[in-house]
């Protein structure tokens, strides 16, 4: 409490220090003003208003990430609600997403609508999306197996790319800091007529906070696009990102002499038109990977897992007498698996999909579908759901949702091969692993007042049957369990003010329960308390300055709770300053305290850092 207070009045005496006399443009008076009206895709697949949304969705802007001055995506999704990174250690290292209690491969994340949860192990690599190339983050909480498929069990994250503008715009962006870390990044884009054109270049390296944590990193991405009619856009995108990371291990047994290599590129063809009353929607895509571990120490060892997805999604949607949607959908995928360790395994789902959403002449909306997937080694599985909002009054909003998901062992999980480490334990699959099955019901409040106050209470319980954790015993072997059941239910409380048009708060909290009913042990990792606080301050729209805070209790770190990490409260902060020649200067305080901490057990997370920067724009 005594960090938190003292980290308020360094926020609260930086406000007197930046000038604040200067009066702000009209078109900036409103910038953080609580938007209503602004669109969404995620939740249906299809564009509507936030307001009439019946499942809970966090909008990250692009402005919301240029204030932020952060390097890296989680950064960003670390203070929303409900919302859990877990982290192995500076930039390189794996970085998960945790939503609700619910484990990273539960969570399916896309970029522009294409999944990129790696079937090899079900999660996501975060350090391989670039932040220079985001123009939206949509976080949307809870289950949404019923349009998305398996691995949609906790939520999604879906990221939205940026695409060239009427007015050519080129950055560039140098950032140094803490940790020999250097960034650096290239973006152009324009549009001419009807062609449209985006390209991207990132470059990451730091020598990390432990010895063996290196990481260097290159991302090339282009997004080409054509527009035949205002109702008609084809876009093709295509890209790769290559890493080179260090891997220490545990700081009980440190690694001075592995490494890891990775290597993705994919290529992404959507159209989205118009036929007669009709809204059309086709993707086309396919992502490869290549994870190499090596030992560098003599004899060499290396091992190689490759995975390629082959995918294709068509989407119909169709709007009747103004107040009833209807949309029906269709997708085919096909995973591969090649590993020297593992063998060759290949598996491909079908799936169909459809949904109704019923308007209530804007007083609120009911919607309800549900969808089949059909896997060629798990079966099939049928996940319908069910939600509802309902305006009270202008200001009170209530919402509601069921939902049944699930989510199939992946390839790690089933076949991982057996690694004994000795004294250190070891790693093993388990062949005989089930799916996991999912019942999820929530029910909340929200309140809206002047663009300037948003509010919302959340109760949330999802029942698990046949859940898949990777836990170690009390000898260090890593070995995935089917627990016979398990229950995670909480709240979540978020509210954001705007406090005149200069100063916006943020604070959610997350109270959670999350037991193996088997054993009556908590799950691992799952803190009982989340808090979060973000304040952003702009006296003009030169200059922003930010704060946040997060504050974790105790974890449990094995599935006996004998072992458990400490609290930790980290605090962070940043200031930026943009000239009127489009020149912006960063400044980024990273665990201002110092904060001795884990995310993971026997994974020390970096100390106090600084970073700064400076972006170039014309």
């Amino acid at each position: 409490m005594r960090k938190f207070c003292k980290a308020a009045r360094i926020f609260w005496l930086t406000l007197f220090i930046l000038p604040s006399t200067v009066s702000a443009k009209e078109e900036d008076s409103a910038r953080y003003a609580i938007d209503l009206e602004r669109i969404v895709v995620t939740p249906s697949k299809v564009e509507q208003k936030y307001k009439y949304s019946t499942q809970n969705t966090s909008i990250i802007t692009e402005r919301d990430i240029e204030s932020s001055a952060a390097t890296e995506i989680t950064e960003v999704l670390d203070l929303l609600p409900s919302v859990d990174i877990l982290e192995y250690g500076s930039a390189g290292s794996t970085r998960s997403v945790h939503t609700r209690g619910a484990s990273s491969s539960q969570v399916l994340t896309l970029i522009d609508g294409r999944p990129i949860n790696t079937p090899r192990d079900g999660v996501t690599d975060f350090n391989s999306i670039p932040l220079s190339n985001i123009e939206r983050i949509e976080v949307l909480r809870g289950p949404a197996s019923s349009m998305y498929g398996a691995g949609a069990v906790g939520g999604v994250v879906n990221i939205i790319t940026k695409s060239g503008k009427d007015k050519m715009h080129t950055e560039v962006l140098n950032k140094f800091g803490s940790f020999n870390t250097k960034l650096s990044s290239l973006t152009h884009g324009y549009k001419i007529k009807d062609f449209d054109y985006f390209l991207s270049y990132d470059y990451l390296a730091s020598h990390g906070h432990r010895d063996n944590a290196d990481y260097l990193s290159n991302n090339v991405n282009t997004k080409l696009g054509y527009e035949f009619d205002a109702d008609n856009r084809i876009a093709l995108s295509t890209g790769y990102y290559n890493s080179e990371t260090g891997a220490p291990g545990l700081l009980s047994n440190i690694d001075l002499d592995d490494q890891q290599e990775n290597f993705k590129k994919y290529i992404d063809m959507t159209y989205d038109g118009k036929l007669f009353e009709e809204d059309i929607a086709l993707k086309f895509f396919h992502n490869f990977d290549r994870l190499e571990f090596i030992e560098t120490f003599e004899p060499m060892d290396k091992d190689t897992h490759q995975t390629k997805v082959y995918g294709a999604d068509a989407q119909i949607s169709r709007v009747f007498f103004d107040v009833f949607r209807t949309s029906v959908g269709a997708g085919y995928q096909e995973h591969r698996l090649n590993s020297s360790t593992s063998s060759k395994h290949t598996y491909n789902l079908k799936a169909f999909y459809f949904e109704s959403e019923l308007d209530f002449f804007d007083k609120g909306s009911m919607k309800f579908g549900t969808r089949w997937d059909d896997y060629s080694n798990f079966g099939d599985k049928m996940s319908p759901s069910a939600s509802f909002n309902f305006w009270l009054s202008d200001e009170v909003k209530i919402h509601g949702l069921a939902a049944k998901s699930f989510r199939a062992p992946t390839f790690n999980d089933l076949y991982w091969p057996r690694e004994d480490w000795g004294i250190w334990g070891g790693v093993e699959g388990r062949s005989t692993l089930g799916p996991e099955k999912a019942f999820s019901y929530e029910a909340g409040v929200s309140g809206y007042l002047f663009e300037k106050f948003k509010s919302d209470v959340t109760f949330f319980r999802t029942n698990f049957d046949n859940l898949i954790i990777w836990t170690a015993d009390n000898s260090w072997w890593w070995r995935p369990e089917n627990f016979d059941s398990a229950t995670i239910k909480g709240m979540e409380v978020e509210t954001e003010l705007a406090l005149k048009e200069h100063l916006k708060a943020n604070f959610n909290y997350t109270y959670l329960e999350s037991k193996n009913k088997s054993t009556d042990k908590w799950l691992i990792y799952r803190p009982r308390h989340l808090y979060k606080l973000k304040l952003a301050y702009s006296p003009v729209p030169k200059y922003e300055l930010g704060m946040s805070a997060i504050y974790k209790t105790k974890r449990f770190a094995n599935t006996a709770n004998t072992s458990a990490l400490d609290y930790c409260f980290v605090v962070n902060s940043n200031l930026s300053y943009k000239m009127d020649d489009g020149t912006q200067f960063m400044f980024e305080a990273k665990n201002m305290f110092d904060e001795d901490y884990q995310e993971e057990r026997d994974y020390s997370m970096p100390g106090r850092a600084f970073y700064g920067g400076v972006k170039i724009t014309f």
